[in-house]
């Protein structure tokens, strides 16, 4: 049976956990891989560096959580957009001045800053990939495979280039008026771009009675 002593050591240490992947989500968006230290992620928490290790058992596995905990570019799966006007839309928001205020810079950052570690690398390129895979489904145009499907994919992944230029652009060069673009601002030229981007050619796209099923 649990003791009521036993409860607020779970709660402290559920707290503790995500302290340090909050921490170390900051220093690996603001810093890269390379220049992060668990030695500096304990101390922004004021924790032993052995409880990091305890947790998270490497800097790799550390990295790893972080970018798993980190809220995805448009939503995590069950909550992606499932078509191109909701990709508009998503991109309008999770684009605009100050959409990611709890993170000082777009979390997306953490993903093009280079390791140095190859495994860490392919977590990276993994994540992007999966991505663009994701808005290539809601795009309308099924999962990509083999063949004329690595050319949906590649305008898919155009789409992930022109989010996470924006997140740099914004954060390095602060140019405006993009710097200071609110999604309405941006929702019009956007939608446009993701429409000329994804929008199946006239011959792939289903039929009305393939859309009823008949």
């Amino acid at each position: 049976m649990t003791s009521e002593s036993d409860e607020p050591r779970r709660r402290d240490a559920a707290a503790t956990r995500q302290a340090l992947l909050e921490a170390a989500s900051s220093r690996f968006t603001r810093l890269g891989y390379d220049r992060t230290t668990l030695r500096d992620v304990a101390a922004d928490v004021g924790v032993n560096l052995a409880l990091i290790k305890r947790y998270f058992d490497s800097k790799e596995g550390l990295f790893k959580a972080a970018l798993a905990s980190t809220p995805r570019f448009l939503g995590r799966d069950e909550h992606f957009p499932q078509d191109r006007e909701g990709l508009a839309e998503a991109l309008s928001h999770q684009l605009s001045a100050g959409a990611w205020p709890e993170f000082g810079e777009h979390p997306v950052l953490m993903l093009l800053r280079g390791s140095g570690d190859e495994r860490v690398d392919a977590l990276r390129r993994k994540a992007l990939d999966e991505f663009g895979r994701q808005i290539l489904a809601a795009s309308g145009g099924g999962a990509a495979g083999e063949g004329d499907d690595d050319e949906r994919l590649l305008r898919a992944q155009l789409l992930v280039a022109l989010g996470v230029g924006v997140a740099v652009v914004r954060s390095a060069v602060g140019l405006r008026p993009l710097r200071d673009a609110t999604a309405g601002q941006l929702a019009a030229p956007l939608r446009e771009i993701v429409d000329a981007l994804l929008t199946p050619p006239a011959d792939d796209r289903p039929t009305p009675a393939q859309c009823t099923g008949e």
